[in-house]
Formats: C-alpha cells, sequence, structure tokens
C-alpha cells in the first residue's frame, strides 16, 4: 500500500523536471550569440517504482509510475561535421596565410611598374644605346652612373626587403610554435576538468563546447586528429605524434634565430610532421621567398659579372682600361651589389671604347654593354632581362594560385561551419516553442497539486461528515 501524498510527489517532480528544463531554454537564449555554443536539450526520464514496492491485487501485480526527471543535460553536436570543418579548416590556413604574404611578395618587386627592377634595367640598357651614339659625352656618361645607381639600389633594396620577410615569416612561425603550445595547455586543463565532473555522471556540455573551440583554432594552425577513449582519455595527435593525452601535452619549440630552423617535438627531439595549417604554410612560403631571393641573388651576381667582363675589356676616357663597374658584395641588411667608387667619382672611367686609339669617338665597347641585353647567358638559361620575367612569372603564378585555393577553401569552411550551426546553434523560434511547451507542463503540474489537494481536503474534512 503506498500513501495517499503519493501523487503530490509525483506532481512535484514534474514540476522540478519542467523547471530545469525551463533553465535550459534559458541557458540556451542567453548563449545565441556566444561563440562555439551548442544548444542544449533536457533528457527526461520516467521514474519508476523499485520491485519491492510493487502492488499486489486480486488481478494481479503492477508497477506503478512515480513521475519523471531530468537524467541529463546533452548538447547537440556533429563529431563527423567537426571533422570534416577542422580538416578543411586547416587547409584553409596553409593557403591564406600564404595568399597574404605572397601579396607583400609581390609589392616588393611591383611588377610592372615604373620603379620596378624591370623598368629601372631597361632605363640603364637605353642609356648605355645613348652613350654608344655619343661615348665621349660626359651628361651621357652621367646618365648611365646615374641610371646604374638606381638599378643597383632597386636590386638592393628589393632583396633587403625579401629578406625582412623571411625574418617576419621566421618571426610568424615562432608566434604559431607558441600558440600550439598554448591551447594545448588549455585544452589539457579542459580535458582534467571535463574528466572530474563525467566521472560523476555529468554531461560536461559547456566545457565541452569550449574545449572544441580551441580543437577549431588549434586546427587552423595545424591539422590534428582527435579521438576519445572508452575511458574518457581525450587525445590530440599532430603528424603521428602525441601533442595532448588527458592531461599531459608534449610541447613544440623552434628558434627562430636559425634561418631554417624547423619546429621540434621537445619531448621526442624530431622535426614536426604536417600536411596543412597555417605552420605548414610558412614553412613552406619561407623556401619559396628564399627561392626568390636566390634567384635575385642569382640575376645579380650573372648580371654584374658579365658586364665587368666586357667592361674591363674596354678602355675609358684616359686610355686606360675598364675597371670593375659594379662591385658584389652581400652586406648584412641583404644588399647585393653596388657600383664601384672609381665610377662614381668620375665617369670618365666608363670604358666606352674598344682600343686606346681612336678615343674619345670610340664607341665599340659601349656597343658590346648595350648588345649584354640581347646575350644568351649559359648561367641563367636565357637573357638577362628573360631571366628576371620568369622569376616574376613565377612568383605571380605561386600568388594566383594561393589566393585561388584560399578562396576555394573559405567557400568550402564556410559551408560546412554552416552546416554545423544548423546543427548545433541555437534557433531562437525553437527555444521560445520548448518554452512555451514546458510553461504548459509545468502549469499542468501546478493543477495537478491543486486537484490532489482538493481530493485530500476531501478525505480529511468531510468524509463521515454525514453519519454524524
Amino acid at each position: 500500500m503506498y500513501s495517499s501524498f503519493f501523487g503530490i510527489e509525483i506532481a512535484k517532480r514534474a514540476l522540478f523536471a519542467q523547471q530545469r528544463a525551463q533553465e535550459n531554454v534559458a541557458h540556451n537564449v542567453a548563449n545565441a550569440n556566444t561563440p562555439g555554443y551548442s544548444r542544449q536539450r533536457p533528457v527526461m526520464e520516467a521514474t519508476f517504482m523499485k520491485p519491492y514496492g510493487m502492488i499486489s491485487t486480486g488481478a494481479g501485480v503492477f508497477q506503478p509510475g512515480t513521475g519523471v526527471k531530468v537524467a541529463d543535460i546533452v548538447r547537440i553536436r556533429d563529431d563527423f561535421a567537426d571533422m570534416q570543418y577542422r580538416d578543411e579548416n586547416s587547409s584553409l590556413g596553409q593557403w591564406s596565410v600564404q595568399a597574404d604574404i605572397l601579396r607583400q611578395v609581390e609589392a616588393v618587386f611591383n611588377e610592372p611598374s615604373d620603379i620596378g627592377v624591370s623598368s629601372v634595367l631597361t632605363q640603364f640598357w637605353q642609356a648605355l644605346e645613348e652613350l654608344s651614339k655619343n661615348p665621349e659625352a660626359i651628361e651621357i656618361r652621367e646618365t648611365v652612373k646615374e641610371r646604374a645607381v638606381t638599378l643597383a639600389d632597386t636590386i638592393n633594396h628589393t632583396a633587403r626587403q625579401l629578406k625582412e620577410i623571411i625574418e617576419d615569416v621566421n618571426f610568424n612561425i615562432s608566434v604559431k610554435v607558441n600558440e600550439i603550445n598554448t591551447l594545448a595547455r588549455q585544452i589539457a586543463a579542459l580535458n582534467s576538468e571535463i574528466q572530474q565532473l563525467e566521472i560523476k555522471g555529468v554531461t560536461a556540455s559547456d566545457l565541452r563546447d569550449k574545449r572544441d573551440l580551441l580543437l577549431d583554432q588549434l586546427s587552423k594552425i595545424v591539422d590534428i586528429k582527435t579521438y576519445e577513449d572508452e575511458n574518457g582519455i581525450f587525445t590530440i595527435n599532430v603528424g603521428g605524434a602525441i601533442l595532448v593525452k588527458g592531461s599531459k601535452t608534449s610541447p613544440v619549440t623552434f628558434d627562430a634565430a636559425n634561418p631554417d630552423d624547423l619546429p621540434i617535438w621537445k619531448d621526442y627531439n624530431l622535426p614536426l610532421s604536417m600536411k596543412s595549417g597555417e605552420l605548414k604554410g610558412l614553412l613552406d612560403l619561407r623556401d619559396k621567398v628564399s627561392g626568390y631571393l636566390d634567384s635575385l641573388k642569382t640575376f645579380a651576381e650573372v648580371f654584374a659579372q658579365n658586364f665587368n667582363e666586357i667592361h674591363k675589356g674596354g678602355y675609358d676616357l684616359y686610355g686606360e682600361p675598364g675597371r670593375e663597374f659594379f662591385v658584389l658584395s652581400e652586406m648584412d641588411d641583404g644588399s647585393l651589389m653596388f657600383v664601384s667608387p672609381d665610377i662614381l667619382n668620375d665617369v670618365k672611367r666608363i670604358a666606352a671604347a674598344e682600343t686606346s686609339t681612336g678615343i674619345p669617338g670610340d664607341n665599340r665597347n659601349a656597343l658590346k654593354l648595350a648588345d649584354l641585353r640581347y646575350a644568351y647567358l649559359s648561367d641563367l638559361n636565357g637573357t638577362i632581362d628573360d631571366y628576371y620575367s620568369a622569376l616574376i612569372s613565377r612568383i605571380g603564378i605561386d600568388s594566383q594560385e594561393a589566393k585561388r585555393m584560399a578562396e576555394a577553401q573559405d567557400y568550402m569552411v564556410s559551408q560546412l561551419d554552416e552546416r554545423r550551426k544548423e546543427i548545433s546553434s541555437v534557433s531562437i523560434d525553437e527555444e521560445m516553442t520548448k518554452m512555451i511547451m514546458y510553461q504548459h507542463a509545468y502549469n499542468a503540474a501546478a493543477r495537478m497539486i491543486t486537484a490532489l489537494d482538493e481530493m485530500l481536503e476531501t478525505i480529511v474534512n468531510r468524509m463521515g461528515v454525514a453519519g454524524r
């Protein structure tokens, strides 16, 4: 036999359950604009009486219901959609960082323009052609000198800026490595909190949302694989090595002072292996920009050496053999070449003549200097102009590819993110519907208590009154 107040207990449980569900609606609405938040739903279960409480009647045995309870609060999340998003987010990070920095490289070369190396080089060739027409004219020789200085300064400026970009890329690599370590420590701390809560049977939905948001950020920096074992140990794998396992992390190190250094696992003393992500993009980009700088160095070196060789084969206005016109000297700031002090101080030292006789009207060496523009140079596999044009074309192609891939990945990632939001994000309309539903259920439970109270009042205060 069970108590007459048993119905009130059932209604009370209903009140508490609907109140908890209504609080969950409030929590969802409050976090409708919180980044990374996944909407939550209460899991309601019917409660029942234990076997020893079964009621026996003449007709048989039955197990009465005892009401309802909120067994858990679960978040609505699609793990597969998260995995797809993070995979594509890593590729987006790789191509986005390359597209951004390659735009800087294009701005450094500034081609085509009136101040780029190509234009300045053309002006230098034109000045040499004018010199061949009037080799004794001092004003034309001054023009040749000034155009040579401008050419050397432009090449040096380009080389210095490329070196600065490489240094900036190395600095950004160190920043990304620090971000990886910071995110790893935060995720490890959340792993510990989640495990401690969920051991008690509580689903740590909000903490899991926070962890997922950190995983999204980490996935843009480096490609990751995540899994959770049957004991609730959450693990992050990067390139076959463990970055995070439960509450423990394996830090990554990087020496920004070394221009060729790679990120290294501190515990394993092995290079960090990556397939995508911003860090992978920066490392690939460092190699690309270093390749552009090496090509520019080759261009400057072959041009200066061949020009000097022709110049030293001629004679100046003093009837003396030509001297070195350009000086090759790679400086700490990245500068590559300079005009010889002999030429800077005295333009009569420009060797326009082929022999010491016939000066000053001899222009044959000036013609050779001007014709270097069209000469095939085996070290460049073509002419000087062709080699530089090929370098600019390579930079343009690399930049266009990075931009195209970044745009494609951005579209794909945005689509995947929209799909995730369709599943996980809070819909205000849906929450308002749930609010009304839980409110009606709460009112019904309250009305049930009122009805039961009236029934008990009849039993207590009215039964037996008529017979008195």
